[in-house]
C-alpha cells in the first residue's frame, strides 16, 4: 500500500497527551486503556456521528482505536467490528481483513447458493402442497374419528338389545348363536373400518413424507455447504503478524485448540486494526475498544464503556498476530495467590476453604493453579478431592470439597434441589433503584462471546437471586445476594443487566470495569451434613 493510501487511515491528535507513551502493549483480554488510547477513543467518538448514518440508538457497535508509531509521528487507526448497515468500508476506518461483502468473491457466491436453498426449504415448508396435505390429513382424522364413534355407539346400542334377549328365560340355542354371530359381524365391521382408515392415513402420510424428506435433504445440504463455506472463508482470512509471519484463521485455530473458529472470527475491531498495522509496518503502542449505542438484546454493553477483546473469537488469532510485539503480561498471572489455603472446616467427609480472589476453583484449560489442585497436593497421592460447587476465579469466600464420590453426589444433590442457603456480599458500581427484591432473569451462554452469559427468555435457564442493600457511599453500594440457583455468572449478570440492578459488581472485567479484584465474596453457606445429619453453617468474613 502506498504512503498516501496509508495516510488516509491515520488519525491525528488535536493535542498530544502529556503522559509518556507506554512501553508494553496492553494484554488484550484484560486491560485499563492508556491515556493515549483513551484520548484517541474520545476523538473517534466525535467522528462517529459525522461518518455513519446508522442509528446507534437502535443497535450499537463495538469500535476500536490502535495507537501506532508511524513515519509521520504518533497517530491512531480506527476500526469497528463486523459491518454497519451492510457495509464494511467507510472513510477513515481500516478495511476488513477479508471483505465478505464483495459480490464477485466466493463468499457472496456461496451465500447466494445458501439463500437459494433456504428459499426452497421455506417454499416447501410453508407452501400450498404441504399445507393442503396437512389440512386433508387433519380433516380426514376428524371424519374418521366421527365414523368410528358413530359405529361404536351403534354397536353399543345393539349389544344392549342382545343382552336383553339373552336374559329371556326360554332363549333357544339357535337364537343365541344368531346373537353371537351378529356381535362378531359388528366387531369385524369396526376392525375393517379402522384398517381402511389406517391405510388412508398411511397414504396421506406418504405424501407428507415425500415433501418432508426433500426438506430434510435440502437442510442437510445447506448445513454441509454452510460448513464448507465457513471453512473456505477462514482459509481466506490471511493474517499478518509483527514477526513477519502469515497464517490463516483456520490454521491458527487448528494449532491453538483444534476447533473450528466461531462465525464472525476475524471481523472484530482489534484484529482488523492489528492486521492493517502489520501490513503497513506501523508499530502498535496501545489500543482501546468501546461500545457505542444500544446494547444487543440480552447482552450487557454500556454506551461509551471500554471492553476487553473477546476470547472465543479473538484469543487464538491475537496470540498469533501480536508475535513480535512486546506485550504486558496477563494481569491474572500477577495476582496469583501463593499463600496456603485457609481451611474453615474439615472432617473425614468434607473440606471447606476460604478461596481467595484470583484462584481458579478447579483445573481449567490453562495451566493456572486451582484450589482443587492445591487440596489434592496436601493429601496422600490418589486421595479423592472434588469441588462440590464452584466460584468464579475473581470471587472469594466459602467453597466446599468432597472427600469421596458418595459425599460429592449427596452434596451436589442438595445444591441441585436448592436446599443450600448461600449468602454473598458485593460492592456495586452504582446505586440500584430498589433496596431489596428478587431477580429471576433467565440466563444462557452467549455462544458468540464465550464465556459471557446473556439474558434469554426463550432458551435461558431459570434463576432466582434475592438481594438486600446494606449501605451505599460515594456511588458504591454494599449489597447481600441470596441466590437459590447457581447459574454461571448469575450474580454478575443480575447485578449488571439493565433488567436487573443495572449496576455491575465492582471490578467485573466482563460486565463492568476491571479493578484490582472482583468485589464479590461468598460469606456463608448453610447445608445439611450428609453423614452427621445435622445443619452446618460455614462463614467467612468479607475482606473488603
Amino acid at each position: 500500500m502506498s504512503k498516501s493510501s496509508v495516510e488516509v487511515y491515520l488519525h491525528t491528535y488535536d493535542v498530544l497527551p502529556s503522559d509518556p507513551l507506554p512501553t508494553l502493549f496492553d494484554f488484550p483480554h484484560q486491560y485499563v486503556p492508556d491515556p493515549w488510547a483513551q484520548t484517541a477513543a474520545e476523538l473517534l467518538q466525535e467522528l462517529i456521528p459525522k461518518t455513519f448514518a446508522h442509528d446507534f440508538n437502535t443497535l450499537g457497535k463495538m469500535f476500536g482505536v490502535l495507537v501506532v508509531n508511524t513515519p509521520f509521528g504518533i497517530k491512531f487507526l480506527a476500526g469497528f467490528s463486523g459491518k454497519i448497515d451492510e457495509s464494511t468500508q467507510f472513510p477513515g476506518f481500516v478495511p476488513p481483513i477479508y471483505d465478505t461483502l464483495n459480490q464477485e468473491a466466493f463468499f457472496k457466491q456461496g451465500e447466494r447458493a445458501l439463500n437459494k436453498l433456504t428459499r426452497r426449504i421455506n417454499d416447501l415448508t410453508n407452501g400450498e402442497p404441504l399445507r393442503e396435505i396437512l389440512t386433508e390429513k387433519s380433516q380426514y382424522e376428524l371424519h374418521a374419528q366421527a365414523q368410528i364413534t358413530a359405529l361404536k355407539n351403534s354397536i353399543k346400542i345393539k349389544k344392549g338389545l342382545r343382552d336383553a334377549l339373552r336374559r329371556a328365560p326360554n332363549l333357544s340355542v339357535e337364537v343365541e348363536g344368531q346373537l353371537a354371530n351378529e356381535s362378531k359381524q359388528e366387531q369385524l365391521i369396526l376392525k375393517t373400518l379402522k384398517k381402511e382408515i389406517q391405510v388412508r392415513l398411511e397414504q396421506i402420510n406418504a405424501k407428507i413424507s415425500v415433501i418432508q424428506d426433500e426438506i430434510a435433504v435440502l437442510k442437510l445440504k445447506r448445513t454441509n455447504q454452510s460448513i464448507a463455506l465457513q471453512q473456505e472463508l477462514f482459509k481466506a482470512y490471511r493474517l499478518q503478524n509483527f514477526a513477519g509471519e502469515t497464517s490463516t484463521v483456520h490454521d491458527v485455530f487448528t494449532a491453538f485448540n483444534g476447533e473450528i473458529p466461531p462465525a464472525g472470527t476475524g471481523e472484530c475491531a482489534l484484529p482488523k486494526l492489528l492486521h492493517f498495522a502489520a501490513l503497513n509496518q506501523l508499530k502498535p503502542i496501545c489500543f482501546a475498544e468501546f461500545w457505542w449505542g444500544l446494547s444487543p438484546i440480552g447482552e450487557i454493553r454500556k454506551h461509551g464503556h471500554f471492553y476487553p477483546a473477546c476470547r472465543a473469537k479473538c484469543e487464538p488469532i491475537l496470540g498469533f498476530m501480536l508475535k513480535g510485539i512486546t506485550m504486558a503480561k496477563n494481569p491474572v498471572l500477577s495476582t496469583l495467590i501463593t499463600a496456603p489455603l485457609k481451611i474453615l472446616y474439615e472432617d473425614d467427609y468434607l473440606i471447606v476453604i476460604n478461596k481467595p480472589s484470583g484462584l481458579l476453583s478447579v483445573p481449567g484449560r490453562s495451566d493456572l493453579d486451582s484450589a482443587e489442585d492445591r487440596l489434592a497436593l496436601r493429601e496422600v497421592k490418589g486421595a479423592y478431592i472434588k469441588a462440590i460447587h464452584r466460584l468464579d476465579m475473581g470471587t472469594s469466600g466459602v467453597m466446599m470439597f468432597a472427600k469421596s464420590p458418595e459425599i460429592l453426589t449427596a452434596m451436589q444433590m442438595q445444591f441441585a434441589k436448592n436446599r443450600v442457603t448461600k449468602t454473598y456480599e458485593a460492592l456495586l458500581d452504582g446505586i440500584p433503584k430498589e433496596l431489596e427484591g428478587i431477580i429471576t432473569l433467565p440466563l444462557r451462554l452467549n455462544l458468540a462471546h464465550r464465556p459471557h452469559q446473556m439474558v434469554c427468555f426463550e432458551h435461558g435457564k431459570k434463576t432466582h437471586t434475592g438481594y438486600n442493600v446494606l449501605e451505599f457511599k460515594n456511588k458504591i453500594t454494599r449489597i447481600e445476594f441470596y441466590p437459590k440457583t447457581g447459574r454461571s455468572h448469575q450474580l454478575r449478570m443480575h447485578a449488571a443487566h439493565p433488567l436487573g440492578l443495572n449496576c455491575a459488581i465492582l471490578g467485573d472485567e466482563l460486565y463492568g470495569i476491571a479493578k484490582d479484584r472482583l468485589y464479590l465474596h461468598a460469606k456463608s453457606i448453610q447445608c445439611w451434613h450428609p453423614v452427621y445429619e445435622g445443619v452446618i453453617t460455614l462463614k467467612c468474613p468479607t475482606p473488603f
